[in-house]
């Protein structure tokens, strides 16, 4: 697929998911549906990932940029963040210590099914 034909795919996507989240009322982020209906069109194979590569291949060697209008829209509110860093601090500490166990459980669940399953194999085996 040629470049505009790609960026015109991907902008009707982000379209679509703005128009669910503004006129159908969905309380999700537009770009949010936007990202999800792209995946639900790449699981469904409705657009394979090569009709899109050179424009997804761009955005994600530029992906810098699209952290600089978050990045100083947080300069602007640098005191409110400043007045508040104890707290944040708290939630940043405790939510990264619930991400590091929910992460190893949830692998030590799926470690422990696999370990079952091929056990399980095995003893068919013998």
């Amino acid at each position: 697929m040629r470049i505009p034909l790609q960026i015109a795919v991907i902008f009707a996507i982000c379209l679509s998911g703005e128009f669910l989240n503004r006129v159908a009322g969905i309380p999700i982020p537009g770009n949010i549906l936007g990202m999800i209906i792209l995946l639900i069109l790449l699981c469904s194979k409705i657009i394979k990932p090569e009709q899109i590569s050179s424009v997804s291949g761009f955005f994600l060697n530029h992906l810098a940029l699209f952290f600089l209008p978050p990045s100083i829209a947080i300069m602007t509110v640098g005191d409110d963040i400043l007045s508040q860093w104890p707290t944040l601090l708290i939630l940043c500490i405790v939510l990264t210590l619930i991400t590091m166990a929910v992460t190893g459980l949830t692998t030590q669940f799926f470690i422990g099914r696999q370990e079952k399953r091929a056990n399980i194999k095995n003893e068919r085996h013998h």
